[in-house]
Order: C-alpha cells, then structure tokens, then sequence
C-alpha cells in the first residue's frame, strides 16, 4: 500500500507537471471493472505466483483512481461538491481495493502470504472508513493514508512475491 501511497503523494506533488502530461486517463467505469475482474479470477484455490499477480493487478487497479484525483487536485480543493464527491471516489477504491484482495485471502494456498494479505484487508477495513468520516475535507482523507500501518502495507505482500 505504500506503493499506492507513494503513488498519490508523487501525483500531488507534481500536480503542475502531470496535469500537462499525455496519458490515458481511464474512465470511471473500467476502474470499477478491474477490481471485479481481479475478484472473480481470484476466487478459486490459487498457487502463490497466482494469488502475487491477481494482488498486484489489484494494487494497480487501486491506483487509477488515485492519480485521476490527483490530477484534479486544484479544482476539487476550490469546489467543495467537487471535494465531496472526490472522497466518496477515494472510498469507493479503497472499498474495491479490499474487495479485490478478500478472495486472495481466501483462496491462496500458501500460509505467509494468506496471512500477509490479510493483515492488508484488516488496513484497508480502517482506511475506508476513516477517508469517508473525512467529510469531503481532501486534506483530512489524505491524512487517513499517511499512517504508519498504511505506508507498510503491502511490503509483506511484495518481499513474499519477489518485488
């Protein structure tokens, strides 16, 4: 989760930069449809090297929206129904995000990283939560993901699947 982290403070601080970049921006609806892809493929008994990509596939899916909040990061502070709909969006990605991994966890046959991903979810369970009692204040969601046990999450995950 550091890596998505990382991802988000790397995309505020360059906002100026990024916001004159050339990327594809995914639409809303394939964000949504990545994890429940993620979700279904993970659902039976998997091997590690199964449960460490439907997991970074995940991960990566959990980043979209991140960096499309980012990217609007100026006119979402200066518009509070912006600001207000951009945390139920952070919400929502972390909620798929959990969503996402809950069948990793549950289908994975190797005990280390069951164990690793579901210290992940139990993260995830405070994050969601906190980003959404931040009542549409972005400064204060954002603060939600500056906890230590945010800014670990995912390494045991990543040092289990060699990356």
């Amino acid at each position: 989760m550091r890596r998505i982290l990382a991802t988000a403070t790397l995309g505020l601080a360059l906002l100026g930069m990024t916001a004159c970049a050339d990327t594809d921006t995914p639409t809303p609806g394939a964000s949504a449809s990545v994890p429940a892809a993620a979700t279904s493929a993970a659902a039976a008994a998997m091997d590690k090297a199964a449960a460490c990509a439907a997991y970074t596939k995940a991960e990566d899916a959990a980043k979209a929206p991140l960096m499309e909040l980012a990217l609007q990061l100026d006119t979402i502070k200066a518009d509070p129904a912006k600001a207000q709909e951009a945390v139920g969006k952070l919400t929502k990605a972390f909620t798929d995000f959990q969503a996402a991994l809950e069948p990793i966890a549950a289908g994975v046959n190797d005990a280390e990283l069951k164990a690793a991903v579901e210290s992940d979810i139990a993260t995830l369970k405070k994050v969601g939560p906190a980003i959404a009692a931040s009542g549409g204040d972005v400064t204060k969601a954002m603060a939600a993901l500056e906890t230590p046990e945010f800014e670990k999450g995912g390494e045991a995950v990543r040092a289990l699947c060699g990356k």
